[in-house]
């Protein structure tokens, strides 16, 4: 087993745990963006990287090679198998990249496809990443873990898209959908269902994302960033929100405060240190809010 990976931007970091805990850091330099663990076969392991393409290991992390030819940039902003649907006893992996792309291996990484009809989208005019105006990324790659085939792609910033069919043929943005999706979730006991924590807010989609809901009463702050659902109960929800892109990605000197409930539960105070780095290589600093049926302030 891989055990617990930490993307940061100096290296990736593999903790694992025998009678104590090491800590091992890989790809050092090459400052690590994504990484996506192949979970039926978990000695397989991916990293995109900002400026030397994307990594495979075959042994858990503990040794990294690049990935086969086909993928045309080197920054590799997300990636992500496929857990519904193997080929070549492998699960299929998504990478997407700054300019905005997505390519495809069957192969374990051997060899990749780009799925080019993403970039013949009606909206893909408008998509653009408002640090760099002239360009955008694919902020975020969702295979569906209850469809095989059905993958969601977030575009920093402009749509979150679809396809049904591995990539063959696309589906734009539609009306009342996410406009900047940072994290988006499927889950296994609610098929169809798909959650995005968005710069535009918190989303919810029932149908496969052919429409959309906001429940966000309660949300003191809108910009999320992250989202993760309980793995027994779809309808239990944690998102992380500030209040703008400023202080979710800049340092402001200060930690993340917890609900009491939830310092209570993990033992300690309600202070926390603030934790990950964004994209420009800022501490991240968030709220962390809860849910059960609804969003709520806790």
């Amino acid at each position: 087993m891989v055990g617990i990976v930490v993307v940061t931007q100096a290296g990736l970091l593999i903790a694992r745990h025998a009678s104590t805990w090491t800590i091992d850091e890989h790809l050092g330099g090459r400052s690590p963006e994504c990484v996506a663990v192949d979970l039926r076969g978990p000695t397989q392991v991916y990293c995109g990287t900002a400026r030397a393409g994307l990594f495979r290991s075959r042994d858990s992390g503990r040794n990294w090679e690049p990935v086969g030819p086909g993928i045309d940039h080197p920054m590799v902003t997300a990636v992500d198998v496929g857990h519904a649907e193997r080929a070549n006893g492998f699960g299929i992996v998504y990478a997407g990249t700054e300019p905005s792309a997505v390519f495809r291996s069957d192969t374990g990484g051997d060899s990749w496809v780009d799925l080019a009809g993403l970039r013949a989208l009606p909206s893909a005019d408008t998509w653009s990443f408002p640090p760099r105006p002239h360009t955008h990324h694919v902020r975020w790659i969702e295979a569906d873990v209850t469809v095989a085939d059905r993958v969601f792609v977030a575009i920093e910033a402009g749509a979150l898209v679809r396809t049904f069919d591995g990539g063959r043929t696309w589906r734009d943005r539609v009306r009342g959908g996410p406009y900047d999706t940072h994290t988006a979730v499927t889950h296994p006991l609610a098929p169809g269902r798909i959650y995005s924590a968005a710069g535009d807010g918190y989303f919810e989609s029932t149908d496969a994302g052919d429409s959309w809901r906001s429940p966000e009463d309660g949300l003191k702050h809108l910009y999320l960033v992250g989202v993760g659902v309980d793995p027994a109960d779809p309808d239990t929800v944690v998102v992380s929100a500030t209040d703008g892109p400023g202080s979710a990605y800049w340092p402001a000197g200060r930690g993340v405060r917890l609900p009491e409930d939830w310092a209570q539960a993990m033992g300690a105070g309600n202070e926390r240190p603030a934790g990950g780095e964004g994209h420009d290589g800022g501490p991240v600093r968030h709220s962390y809010w809860r849910t059960r049926r609804h969003l709520r302030h806790q």
